[in-house]
């Protein structure tokens, strides 16, 4: 799947995404787990997968969102329904390449980052912006896990919050402890987003 078709209508919503291709194409093979079906992964990562022959796993708690692309399940594509356990994710698919971590509830996800920090090649985060954030996911628990770590970034909303200060856009990280992300430091995606 070329890069341009990976990346279209790139916000903050899918601003994951150039991290997700880019660790896609440094690990080249192995199994892709998606925790958190969404309009701004699902998709890309199905079609990038199946064009490559990889295995992708969605995994979500939420099955409106895996009616949406329930037409894309195959012998290549899996999708999961988690009703209390996120800790199946794991058993299914005990060492992925690559996972995006962008799922519910909020407060889980340092959960399976840490549980995947040794056995994941490369973790995509969603949702990494500092202070003050539309949610606290609790990063700041996590970095010190992984051997590397960049954030893809972007300038402060311009448009205060009711109270008058000014936010920070949402941002993405890749973390791992087997390849070295910071080699994409200084690639930029758009007008707003820039790898550092």
């Amino acid at each position: 799947m070329e890069q341009s078709k990976f990346l279209t209508n790139l916000n903050d919503w899918n601003n994951h995404a150039p991290l997700l291709f880019l660790a896609l194409e440094m690990t080249k093979t192995g199994d892709v787990i998606e925790m958190g079906c969404g309009d701004g992964s699902t998709r890309q990562l199905h079609e990038y997968c199946k064009a490559t022959n990889r295995k992708l796993y969605s995994f979500d708690t939420d099955l409106e969102w895996m009616v949406r692309f329930a037409d894309f399940e195959s012998p290549t594509h899996k999708f999961i329904h988690i009703e209390n356990d996120w800790h199946i994710a794991k058993d299914i698919c005990p060492n992925p390449s690559v996972i995006l971590i962008d799922h519910a509830p909020g407060e889980r996800r340092i959960v399976d980052i840490k549980r995947f920090a040794e056995s994941a090649q490369i973790l995509i985060l969603h949702d990494t912006q500092p202070p003050p954030p539309a949610a606290d996911y609790g990063y700041e628990r996590i970095w010190e896990l992984f051997k590397y770590r960049v954030d893809l970034t972007c300038p402060v909303n311009p448009e205060p919050a009711p109270d008058g200060t000014l936010h920070n856009r949402t941002w993405a990280s890749a973390v791992s402890n087997y390849y070295d992300v910071t080699k994409w430091k200084g690639l930029k995606f758009g007008n707003d987003y820039e790898i550092k």
